[in-house]
C-alpha cells in the first residue's frame, strides 16, 4: 500500500503534505496540497479538454498519453523523472472525493492510500 499524510495549519488555513511512502504519493502530496488546494474544478477541467496535453502548475506537471494521466514532479530530481499513472476516471475521481471530503469539511489530517488501484481518502478531525 501507498499512502500520502496532509496536515491542515490552523494558521495558513491550507495543508501540507507529509510522510509520503513513493516519489509518486510524494508528488500526488504536492499537487494536492500545492497546485489542487481549495479548486479543483481547473484540473476536472483539464481531463475533460482533449485538445489540452499538458498542464503544469506550482509543483507539478499533467499530461496525457494514451488515456491515462501522468502527474509528475515540476522539477524532478531524477534524470528520469518518476510518473504516477492513472486513469481519466481515477483521476476525477480523486478530485471529486478531493472537493467532498477536504475543501467542503476541512479535516485537520488526512492520509489518502493507493491500494488495489483505487485511492481511498481518509480523513481525521
Amino acid at each position: 500500500m501507498d499512502s500520502v499524510e496532509f496536515f491542515l495549519d490552523m494558521n495558513h488555513g491550507d495543508y501540507s503534505s507529509k510522510n509520503a511512502s513513493s516519489i509518486e504519493m510524494c508528488n500526488l502530496g504536492y499537487f494536492l496540497a500545492s497546485d489542487v488546494k481549495f479548486r479543483p474544478s481547473i484540473f476536472k477541467e483539464y481531463a475533460f479538454n482533449d485538445q489540452q496535453q499538458f498542464m503544469s502548475s506550482n509543483a507539478t506537471t499533467l499530461e496525457k498519453q494514451n488515456g491515462y494521466i501522468l502527474l509528475r514532479d515540476q522539477y524532478p530530481e531524477e534524470e528520469i523523472p518518476t510518473n504516477l499513472k492513472m486513469s481519466r476516471d481515477k483521476f476525477i475521481k480523486l478530485l471529486e472525493d478531493w472537493e467532498e471530503k477536504v475543501c467542503k469539511l476541512m479535516p485537520k489530517e488526512i492520509l489518502i492510500k493507493y491500494e488495489n488501484g483505487e485511492f481511498i481518502i481518509e480523513t481525521k478531525d
